[in-house]
């Protein structure tokens, strides 16, 4: 089949464990390229007060490589402090300018560095990887990419060495350079948790080979629903936690992006425009108003439903609601496969989630990516680099 229909000819699984079976994925054509983007020291700019903007900044790849793509479809994945893309090289020049764009929007707005990269599939495997993709479905309107097979972990590491990785990393060289945002909305204020706190959760699998490691995250996956419950039961998004914000810097995220470049007077525009589209929001979802062809009532379901609080990415990513008790459950089990060598692991608990939005139409069609509150994944990711660093110690000696 021509490869720039390979990701949309996939099978779908309907179950999330399913993601551990590698029978479900198939590998990423050689004329392919994983694009990489995430905020160097992101720790540092979460614990000066700017999460939500790491966060945003990983969300505004995604939106500027999606509208870029229309109408291919790709596999994408939210990180948290960036996000995991991949293309095909009909889709190379558009791809380029739409990371530049974001590029300059991180250093324009934000005075943060958004390191991004594009390596090609043929290099990743002279390196003795795979790219391998899978699709799950997570709600009637949402299908999410799934990856293993060692090759996104070997682009990020690659983009991340400023030697070996200069090649393939994308600078500002084009000042000019402009993107598409549309879509992209930061208009919910945090959720908070209805069982007392949220957890972001990574874990990485640690074993010889990528069939070993699919049993441990398999076990893993099994025994995280077995502390926390069905989906209904930890999903850090719901209905009665939702709450239009009207906080002049928090929808100030949502204005910059959309404005990039664009002049004070389109800022300004945007700005009043969210205000408007807000009050009219909560006027038609509280009183269930059928508006433009949108049942309202069922709005707030559908943004539960397309949540992304659970992913593969070669490594188990989720952002779960619960109460201290199920996190120590799971901190003990992680901790007894920790000391046995078989992952390493990061937790972050928070009281809250965050949402940011990407809305293709909404009457169904908008997808929603998740975090934990005051850094979430990146904290998380932060633990979990300490870990490693400690097996790996710990080996040499």
């Amino acid at each position: 089949m021509p490869t720039e229909h390979f990701y949309s000819e996939l099978p779908v699984l309907d179950d999330f464990p399913a993601v551990t079976d590698l029978s479900c994925y198939r590998e990423l054509p050689d004329k392919w390229h994983v694009i990489v983007a995430d905020i160097r020291n992101s720790t540092g700019a979460i614990q000066s007060g700017l999460y939500k903007a790491v966060n945003i900044l990983g969300v505004s790849v995604i939106s500027s490589i999606l509208n870029a793509a229309k109408p291919v479809t790709i596999p994408y994945i939210f990180g948290g402090d960036g996000a995991t893309l991949c293309i095909p090289d009909s889709l190379m020049s558009q791809a380029r300018q739409a990371l530049i764009a974001t590029k300059l929007l991180a250093d324009k707005e934000y005075k943060l560095h958004l390191r991004v990269g594009m390596v090609p599939v043929s290099i990743i495997k002279q390196a003795g990887y795979k790219v391998l993709v899978a699709r799950h479905r997570m709600s009637r309107y949402f299908i999410q990419a799934a990856f293993t097979g060692g090759g996104v972990e070997y682009a990020e590491k690659l983009i991340k060495d400023n030697k070996n990785g200069s090649p393939y990393r994308l600078e500002i060289n084009e000042p000019d350079a402009m993107a598409d945002f549309s879509g992209l909305e930061c208009r919910w204020d945090n959720v908070p948790s209805p069982r007392g706190e949220t957890i972001a959760l990574i874990v990485k699998a640690i074993a010889p080979a990528i069939e070993e490691e699919a049993l441990i995250y398999s076990d893993i996956i099994k025994n995280v629903h077995e502390i926390y419950g069905d989906d209904d039961l930890c999903r850090p998004v719901y209905a009665g936690g939702l709450s239009m914000t009207f906080n002049g810097k928090k929808l100030s995220h949502e204005t910059k992006v959309r404005t990039s470049g664009r002049g004070r007077q389109a800022y300004i525009y945007h700005w009043l425009l969210i205000r408007i589209q807000n009050v009219l929001g909560w006027i038609f979802m509280t009183f269930r108003l059928n508006v433009g062809g949108v049942p309202w009532g069922n709005y707030k379901g559908d943004l539960v439903n397309n949540t992304d609080f659970k992913k593969f990415d070669g490594m188990l990513r989720e952002v779960l609601s619960g109460t201290p008790g199920q996190r120590e459950q799971l901190t003990n089990y992680l901790e007894d496969l920790f000391r046995n060598r078989k992952c390493v692991y990061g937790i972050h608990a928070s009281g809250s989630a965050l949402i940011t939005c990407l809305i293709n139409n909404r009457n169904g069609d908008h997808y929603h990516f998740i975090d934990g509150a005051n850094g979430g994944y990146a904290m998380a990711a932060t633990a979990m680099k300490h870990q490693l660093k400690s097996l790996c110690s710990n080996q040499s000696g």
